[in-house]
């Protein structure tokens, strides 16, 4: 029996040894860093297995979720990939840097340094694959070690760790475009459930089966990514992120501020060495909320790189953990060709937009998303008068603000904007964008030509001049822009009295709040009339809108075409351009060239949508388009 009592004390110190030498090898050693992978699929909102979607099919997805972390309230900032990149890689909102505009490639300054530059000056071998395109011109593919289709970590110095990031193009809008041949769907029809606002075309169908299928595609590479990493070695040394860059591409979500655009799936598996960085088991569903520009500090926290102060996105795992932002800063401007402006937040259930040119419609008639067979046929359903009032609403000029309850209403078809009931909820919102906005320094409120100006300029930025207190009058511009996209007659006063303002953007959004006003702004004939002679493009454009938008129409086309004519810059031809297209009269460029134009790529596809009969409200259908 002694004998029997010695062996099975023997047996529990044994298992007790090897366990606490287990746990041993599952601590990482002093001064040890985790590597860090981050796997990002473009333009794919949550309809994925992790987050309940019954059609797709992600199973790598699906086992990275159920050991990983996942988080049910994460949004991306802007609805669109280059500048929800350019927000992440420095950390610091697009529309602070003044690179919101989509491809406008403006310079920032030196001062503003890429995380992957601050990891890399802490000890971080840094590798990428898939795309760059951070929407500036100052910095690109030149910030990693390696980047490209032969980039990996598996080639970095030993003991270095590694910061690698696979980007995914499978699910990129691109992807399900007639241009590419329309392959036979693998998804069946049956289960797609269309959101309320779509209409359910054989057509629209199509695209999201396509779409699904490109979803499935897309968790194949993830699976792959993920096989070579336990086949490096190096999984257990490794935190994996997936996240997709934004929402998704069928219409009303790319590009647009609610949930479909800008709600996004963020999955973090955090291996059993590393899980003291993990802010809960794993299998754990978190509804904190996140935004993109968060991850930027926390893979520098975790890393034990330096976080500037101007960051101001909030650590979200590790020992430097910090509290949830109360709401998520989101905005959209120009996309492609066609000029806007849009500001919302999100506390993950309550979501305000506030419009900023509210004579626009929601839907902004630009060509390349209605190269998807749906997105065209929801349009021609809505000409034909066959689409009912949570359909047509995308078509319709959008309102000054926005106020939705995601909970009770996921597809924020209800504007609870202008219901006494909500009115308290509305202010206290809008308070809180108008704090977020000023923190920010916006720059969105300075007209893009102007940008375009400021850019050329070598001797400064338009992140430097946008943070100027003597140069860049926010607080004075706020307030007349607040006025001026409220659409109210009685500002009418204000409006006239500030288009004699000595600065030019105050001006402009003077002009822009009497355009907004249609044909009521007729009693400011004679105003709007000077400043078709101000000395900034901006002002005088939008001087020529409204001088359309009373009656006056020939004249304003005449003098936008010559505006265009005259541009020096591709944002100058694009606004003038923009004008004629606005006041739905694509005759006006008969006898213009394409040729005449400044070169750049907004203007010409502008003129392009105008030469095929595209306007702001019809959509431009190019000869080579496979509809008619």
């Amino acid at each position: 029996m002694r004998n029997l009592i010695y062996l099975f004390l023997g047996l529990m110190i044994f298992t007790s040894c090897k366990d606490s030498k287990g746990d041993e090898a599952a601590k990482p050693a002093e001064g040890e860093r985790p590597n860090i992978l981050w796997i990002r699929s473009e333009d794919n909102g949550t309809y994925i297995g992790p987050y309940g979607d019954k059609v797709a099919q992600t199973p790598n997805l699906d086992k990275l979720a159920k050991n990983g972390l996942r988080y049910t309230n994460a949004f991306a900032n802007a609805p669109v990939c280059a500048v929800n990149r350019s927000s992440i890689i420095l950390g610091i909102p697009a529309i602070t840097t003044g690179t919101q505009h989509m491809r406008s490639r403006f310079r920032v300054p030196d001062s503003l340094v890429a995380y992957p530059t601050l990891l890399k000056e802490a000890g971080y071998y840094l590798t990428s694959y898939g795309r760059t395109d951070y929407n500036n011109s100052s910095f690109d593919k030149e910030i990693y070690d390696e980047y490209g289709k032969t980039a990996h970590y598996k080639n970095r110095p030993a003991g270095k760790p590694f910061f690698h990031v696979f980007n995914i193009l499978a699910t990129h809008e691109g992807q399900i475009f007639e241009i590419r041949d329309y392959p036979e769907a693998q998804t069946p029809a049956d289960g797609i459930v269309i959101p309320p606002y779509q209409v359910n075309t054989p057509e629209n169908i199509r695209d999201w089966q396509l779409v699904y299928d490109r979803v499935a595609d897309m968790d194949k590479q993830v699976g792959k990514f993920l096989a070579d990493l336990e086949e490096s070695g190096e999984a257990e040394n490794t935190i994996v992120i997936y996240s997709s860059d934004h929402g998704g591409i069928t219409l009303r979500s790319k590009r647009y501020l609610y949930d479909s655009g800008t709600r996004v799936p963020l999955i973090i598996s955090v291996p059993e060495k590393w899980k003291h960085l993990a802010p809960d088991k794993p299998g754990s569903v978190l509804d904190r909320l996140v935004q993109m520009s968060d991850i930027t500090p926390t893979i520098l926290s975790l890393a034990g790189a330096e976080v500037p102060d101007r960051m101001n996105g909030h650590v979200f795992m590790g020992p430097s953990t910090e509290p949830a932002p109360e709401t998520v800063l989101l905005f959209s401007d120009r996309f492609v060709s066609a000029p806007e402006m849009r500001r919302g937040i999100t506390d993950g259930r309550w979501k305000y937009i506030r419009n900023y040119e509210p004579d626009r419609p929601r839907f902004q008639m630009i060509t390349y998303p209605i190269l998807q067979h749906g997105q065209l046929s929801q349009v021609k359903e809505y000409q034909a008068g066959r689409t009912n009032p949570a359909q047509s609403a995308f078509f319709l000029t959008q309102p000054p603000e926005e106020l939705y309850d995601t909970q009770a209403d996921p597809y924020e078809i209800k504007n609870l904007a202008g219901l006494p009931d909500y009115a308290d909820k509305l202010r206290m919102m809008g308070q809180k964008l108008n704090d977020q906005l000023l923190a920010a320094r916006d720059a969105g409120f300075i007209p893009e030509p102007m940008m375009a100006a400021i850019d050329q300029d070598t001797t400064t930025t338009i992140y430097d001049f946008s943070q100027s207190t003597e140069r860049y009058h926010l607080d004075e511009i706020f307030t007349i822009a607040n006025k001026a996209q409220k659409k109210d007659p009685k500002m009418i006063p204000d409006l006239v009295q500030n288009l004699k303002h000595n600065d030019p953007i105050i001006r402009y959004w003077s002009i822009l709040g009497l355009r907004v006003l249609g044909k009521e702004a007729k009693q400011a004939l004679k105003d709007i009339e000077v400043a078709l002679e101000d000395t900034e493009a901006s002002v005088r454009i939008n001087a020529m809108i409204t001088l359309g938008n009373i009656g006056l129409r020939d004249k304003a086309l005449t003098l936008l075409i010559k505006e265009a004519k005259a541009a020096t810059t591709d944002a100058h031809a694009n606004w003038a351009l923009d004008g004629i297209k606005y006041l739905d009269a694509p005759e006006a460029i008969v006898g213009f060239e394409e040729k005449e134009l400044v070169k750049g790529s907004d203007s010409r596809t502008t003129y392009r949508d105008l030469a095929n009969g595209g306007t702001m409200y019809r959509p431009a259908v190019y000869k080579e388009f496979p509809y008619k």
